[in-house]
């Protein structure tokens, strides 16, 4: 503004100018006005946050009661309706700045994490007997509650969180489908406050081996009849070496199955409705009776499979908790053979094969 009323007045005055000065002069004037304008635009558009085009969530969920096994899953309006229920534990598995936000009433924050096993040279094997019962006992989980967990990553937390309460049989759980930003959208409460959570006592018991399998015995069952392996693994994950510490490849007649097909829509934590999470894996040839073990990059990215496989009423799901970590350790004379990637829908039989050549595949 000042810029161009300066320029005004000086022509105006009828002073002498060399030939081209009144040109030269606008020619300057505008780029400096162009700058005056977006100088005063930057803290504007700053103001209204990052730029980024994600886009808008286009599906919702389809209701707990459409899948084959309903009890797994948690729909946002049947937790409504429960807030405040002593017998209903909400368990939050983002990280704590985004729990500190905002969160579900009553949600108690426990880290994934603290299920991992620090001091096993596999990376996110599951932590021993009593460091789960410290985490569940912080969160004041007590025999005979339902559990609902839900975090901000697509529910594979969540879904770990809930496979071990599974596997060590201390309550049952449900995985909420839409997650906390479903339950924000539809307007339902919200909170930033901590929830006084008194920790509970729980007893030593056996677990559930039948939802468990390591590589020894996942070993000895390649190519036994009916015997099927599900990779969980993205496409990212599967290109993943840890700095050279992990093999390109798969498990040997392994079924590529990315634990994000679960989903409606991704960047999302909805859930399929049951046709199309049905065609997912019966389009890969899998049956519900057949006994089926899920890796990921680690034991925590196929949780989430394993717990969507229960959705649809799957029979002998086995979890590998040592996964591509471990099988696909860059160790010396390790026994577990690998082949070429397989990334797609193709069929078994006539896989996409993507060759591993150098760092990338």
């Amino acid at each position: 503004m000042g810029t161009g009323t300066a320029r005004r007045a000086g022509e105006d005055s009828g002073a002498a100018r060399a030939p081209g000065a009144g040109r030269q002069r606008r020619g300057t004037a505008r780029p400096l006005l162009l700058l005056t304008i977006a100088a005063l635009l930057l803290p504007l558009l700053a103001a209204c946050g990052p730029t980024t085009n994600t886009p808008a969530t286009t599906v919702k969920p389809t209701g707990a009661d459409s899948y084959p096994q309903p009890q797994y899953l948690a729909d946002t309006s049947w937790l409504n309706e429960r807030l405040g229920d002593r017998f209903i534990r909400i368990v939050d598995l983002s990280p704590l700045a985004d729990y500190e936000r905002g969160h579900l009433p009553g949600a108690v924050h426990v880290w994934w994490q603290d299920l991992v096993e620090v001091n096993n040279g596999t990376y996110g094997m599951l932590v021993d007997p009593a460091g789960r019962k410290r985490v569940f006992e912080a969160a004041g989980i007590e025999e005979g509650m339902t559990v609902v967990a839900y975090d901000n990553a697509g529910g594979r937390y969540a879904a770990r969180f809930l496979w071990t309460l599974l596997y060590t049989d201390y309550a049952s759980g449900r995985l909420l489908d839409g997650g906390y930003a479903t339950w924000q959208a539809e307007g339902r409460p919200t909170t930033r406050d901590v929830p006084t959570i008194a920790p509970s006592r729980l007893p030593d018991r056996a677990t559930h081996e039948e939802y468990l399998i390591n590589g020894e015995d996942l070993l000895r069952d390649l190519g036994q009849q009916g015997f099927a392996v599900v990779d969980t693994r993205t496409l990212a994950a599967g290109k993943e070496t840890w700095s050279g510490g992990l093999r390109f490849g798969r498990i040997p007649g392994a079924r590529s199955i990315p634990w994000d097909r679960n989903l409606a829509q991704k960047n999302t934590a909805i859930v399929r409705d049951p046709a199309e999470l049905e065609r997912v894996y019966s389009g890969q040839a899998l049956s519900k009776d057949q006994p089926i073990a899920v890796y990921g990059l680690t034991g925590g990215d196929a949780a989430h499979t394993f717990w969507m496989l229960r959705v649809l009423g799957y029979k002998d799901v086995r979890l590998y908790d040592g996964s591509w970590a471990e099988w696909g350790a860059n160790a010396p004379n390790t026994p577990y053979t690998v082949e070429p990637l397989a990334v797609g829908d193709a069929p078994q039989d006539t896989p996409a094969v993507v060759i591993a050549q150098g760092g990338g595949h």
